[in-house]
């Protein structure tokens, strides 16, 4: 089940594309894609763009370890 999320306003410094946080946890975007339509990891949307909260960045690399 996919857990997404509706965001009003993204604010830059806290929110990652799909792109940009498959860099930072070092994996591919289709993984993260993966993950997310599993509903193992949580995104939000803002209007056309799909983000990944640095909360659950920062989970994920707890997960990594």
């Amino acid at each position: 089940m996919k857990k997404t999320k509706e965001l009003k306003i993204a604010d830059g410094s806290q929110f990652f594309t799909i792109k940009e946080t498959a860099k930072i946890l070092g994996i591919e975007p289709s993984s993260i894609r993966n993950y997310l339509s599993w509903g193992k990891m949580t995104a939000y949307k803002f209007k056309s763009l799909t983000l990944i909260s640095n909360e659950e960045i920062e989970r994920w690399k707890e997960i990594q370890k």
